[in-house]
């Protein structure tokens, strides 16, 4: 399956026993939000089911609050790290759920990967990572995933959205048969294909080859640290650039395209070729020590605050990775 053959339509369809359930919990405010993720959480733990809750600050702390003593059965995550770059969202899931798929009978998460003051770019990348959980998830360990969306604060688009990329929505209690409908709306849209905007002005481009990677790492390290990226993140970016390119070389016809340009305070590497990537969930599976390739998008997922890609058989691969600028100088 390429990833722009990611859809599959299963609208309508109810959540199936002994399967993976993926829905989205609606909610406005933060009174509702602790009612109904409490309340989800405290029937996975009376059903003695391992929870993890994957959500921002104070949200985190008011739901520990409202589960005083239960608090220390249930394993939180600070959504704002692990899922600034939605990307690497999916790799903690697998990894809790492989651990407790030995274990446990069933299991349970809360998955808040999408707040107010989120870019257009991140808004877009979260949005494929609802979708992508569908395809990681469908063959694996039966567990129940909800994943709240403050209708209060978020734009009606994103709501709506998400009724394209969750089987089920709740509109109450999760806890609540009646409040769980089967969606209609989802199709699990493939959002690879989405087209970019392009950049209004570029600080370096160029094209590339296998004999081109040491004069690509100096260009990327000389515009990064010109655009006063932390020197540590300059490392990041001629790291992940070079990744990239050798991707590129390797896998993508042997050349490829770079760019670089400055925008709402990050820097933007792009990196385009004429291979096509045929596995939806490139870059966010662990690679295989023991393989040949797979570890550049893992890289790139791991180190810079926001991974995009799109490919298609007719217009190749294009990635764009996103690392914080600073304004002022270093």
């Amino acid at each position: 399956m390429t990833i722009d053959q990611l859809s599959r339509t299963h609208g309508g369809e109810a959540p199936q026993p002994g399967r993976f359930r993926h829905e989205a919990l609606l909610y406005a405010g933060a009174e509702q939000f602790v009612e109904r993720t409490a309340a989800f959480v405290r029937d996975a733990l009376a059903a003695d089911e391992p929870v993890m809750v994957a959500v921002i600050e104070p949200r985190a702390g008011m739901l520990r609050d409202a589960l005083g003593a239960d608090t220390r059965r249930v394993q939180f995550v600070d959504m704002e790290t692990v899922g600034r770059n939605p990307a690497r969202i999916i790799p903690v899931w697998q990894e809790w759920a492989a651990r407790h798929a030995r274990t446990a009978r069933a299991f349970r998460g809360v998955g808040e990967p999408i707040w107010r003051g989120r870019s257009e770019a991140e808004l877009a990348e979260c949005h494929l990572h609802e979708a992508l959980l569908n395809t990681a998830f469908d063959d694996g360990p039966p567990w129940w995933l909800v994943c709240p969306y403050d209708v209060s604060s978020l734009g009606p688009d994103v709501v709506a959205t998400a009724r394209h990329t969750h089987p089920a929505m709740i509109d109450g209690r999760p806890t609540s048969a009646e409040a769980r409908q089967p969606n209609a709306q989802f199709t699990q849209a493939a959002m690879y294909t989405t087209p970019w905007s392009e950049p209004t002005g570029t600080l370096y481009q160029t094209g590339f080859g296998m004999n081109d990677l040491p004069r690509i790492r100096q260009a990327v390290a000389a515009c990064a640290a010109h655009e006063h990226v932390a020197p540590d993140r300059v490392d990041d970016l001629v790291l992940v650039a070079n990744e990239l390119a050798c991707n590129s070389i390797k896998h993508g016809g042997g050349t490829g395209t770079l760019r670089l340009w400055r925008e709402r305070g990050e820097l933007i590497c792009e990196v385009r070729d004429r291979g096509l990537i045929t596995d939806p969930l490139a870059g966010r599976r662990k690679p295989d020590p023991r393989s040949d390739g797979g570890a550049g998008l893992w890289i790139a997922n791991l180190l810079c605050d926001l991974v995009r890609i799109r490919s298609t058989a007719q217009d190749g691969t294009t990635v764009r990775v996103h690392i914080e600028a600073r304004t002022g100088r270093i």
